[in-house]
């Protein structure tokens, strides 16, 4: 019996179902090969905008010089340290990769709970769980979560903000290889205060930090900065003789010192005259910022600054994050060029500003309007060598709260300042990463306005938007 062709829908369905089977096929083999690829050869695709999820080049630029062996130990399970969030998984990815751009570089998971031999054997060093060790040869370096990312305080607990993981990560290895640290002298014995926050911050950025007394020992002629931090007696003369030495340096200069002040000072008629040989003085009363825009949770007295100079940013991450001076004395120049000294204003508030004092009764009633300087710098000039004095009008913009907030530029400021100064040279600063859409930074009165639109006025267009096709329809 003769058999019939096939019809062409037939034929069409054929085909089809062949080529759907091929595909499948193809699919299910490159399947299989990319399983296979990704096992022996990791693949990661970071779609994120700012890359939060890969090593910036200047890091990478860093480990590709690295010669020695360096030791990272997670003191957790993998599965437990990423059960912390997304965070807790970005951080991992960013470390995971220090080991891909270094050979000598090793990664290893402790977990302490099937383990406590490890932290019997290690008590010095206080582990807890998540903490991150990083090693090389007897130097060691213990970060926290504190240290990794940015975490906001608040009446309910803590939450992360900003993932500062690669920034911790680099600096750590640095700090466990080089040879030899930036000395930073600390200057007591005036009732110094506010000094610890930059204490630790310079620390765990690499440089040595040593007390000095200008009485008995004076500054060690190794340190590259001093820092007189909110004195609340005066110097004496004999000490104010100290400084000068220090900043000569033997002919050489090259030297700073950083001065910070406090509402709570009184006159200080040594360190203010030390201060006027160099243009600077600190003025009266606090300044106010009248701006909102320009506050921070609505306190006149917690404004942010702006850059006037940018000589002491060029080694910042980023210079679009607001700085904050909160409680500042305004600064005074005396002079601008005098004898070989040069001032400048390294920060100031906006031209809505004032200064209240105690004979101001209200904001109409302020002495001065902006823009008012509340940071300024004077440098000394010879034969081509440098050495100056910063003037800060509140050691409160050095608070260790003012420095873990990733919405605030003041930490990567001073980092930045100090290694500049210093000339170091591997100076190094990468900006907070942010998982999501980040953060909206607005003012009372925005909010107040977006809360308004959003609430009302969106929903309300929408309605009669839909009311008017509605009529229009009926109308047909």
């Amino acid at each position: 019996m003769k058999k019939k062709p096939l019809s062409i829908q037939k034929k069409a369905g054929i085909l089809s179902v062949s080529i759907t089977m091929v595909i499948v096929v193809c699919l299910i083999l490159l399947n299989v090969i990319m399983a296979v690829l990704t096992e022996k050869y990791p693949l990661k695709l970071d779609l994120t905008s700012n890359k939060v999820f890969q090593l910036s080049q200047d890091s990478i630029d860093y480990l590709a010089g690295l010669e020695k062996p360096v030791h990272i130990t997670i003191m957790n399970t993998r599965e437990s340290f990423l059960r912390g969030g997304d965070y807790f998984a970005q951080a991992v990815s960013v470390i995971e990769q220090y080991t891909k751009y270094n050979p000598n570089i090793t990664l290893e998971y402790e977990d302490l709970m099937a383990n406590p031999a490890y932290l019997q054997n290690n008590s010095e060093l206080e582990l807890s769980i998540d903490d991150i060790l990083i090693q090389s040869g007897e130097k060691t370096e213990k970060l926290t979560a504190y240290d990794i990312f940015n975490v906001e305080a608040s009446y309910y607990g803590g939450r992360i903000t900003s993932s500062k993981a690669e920034q911790a990560m680099t600096v750590a290895i640095m700090n466990v290889t080089e040879e030899s640290k930036i000395k930073i002298a600390f200057l007591e014995g005036h009732g110094e205060s506010g000094q610890e926050g930059l204490e630790a911050l310079l620390q765990k950025n690499g440089f040595e930090t040593v007390k000095a007394s200008l009485l008995t020992e004076g500054i060690p002629e190794d340190a590259a900065i001093a820092v007189l931090s909110a004195p609340r007696r005066d110097i004496t003369e004999e000490e104010a003789a100290a400084l000068d030495h220090f900043l000569e340096n033997g002919g050489a200069y090259g030297k700073y010192v950083y001065c910070f002040g406090s509402l709570e000072q009184g006159e200080l008629p040594h360190l203010e005259k030390w201060l006027a040989k160099w243009g600077l003085a600190f003025g009266e009363g606090a300044v106010a910022e009248t701006n909102r825009r320009n506050t921070i949770t609505d306190n006149i007295f917690f404004g942010t600054a702006s850059f006037d100079d940018t000589v002491l940013t060029g080694k910042m991450a980023s210079e679009e994050i607001p700085i904050t001076v909160p409680y500042s004395r305004p600064i005074q120049f005396l002079f601008t060029d005098n004898l070989g000294y040069t001032t400048k204003t390294l920060l100031s508030y906006s031209e809505d500003a004032g200064i209240i004092d105690e004979q101001t009764q209200g904001l109409g009633d302020m002495v001065q309007q902006g823009p008012i300087p509340v940071a300024g710098m004077s440098t000394l000039q010879k034969d081509g060598m440098t050495s100056g004095v910063l003037l800060f009008g509140s050691s409160m913009m050095a608070d260790s709260g003012l420095f873990s907030s990733g919405s605030l530029s003041n930490a990567d400021y001073f980092l930045s300042s100090f290694n500049i100064l210093a000339e170091r040279e591997n100076a190094f600063s990468v900006a907070p990463k942010t998982l999501g859409g980040g953060f909206l930074a607005i003012n009372p009165i925005q909010i107040l306005l977006w809360g308004v639109f959003l609430a009302l006025l969106l929903p309300l267009s929408v309605l009669f938007t839909g009311l008017y096709f509605w009529m229009r329809r009926r109308k047909r």
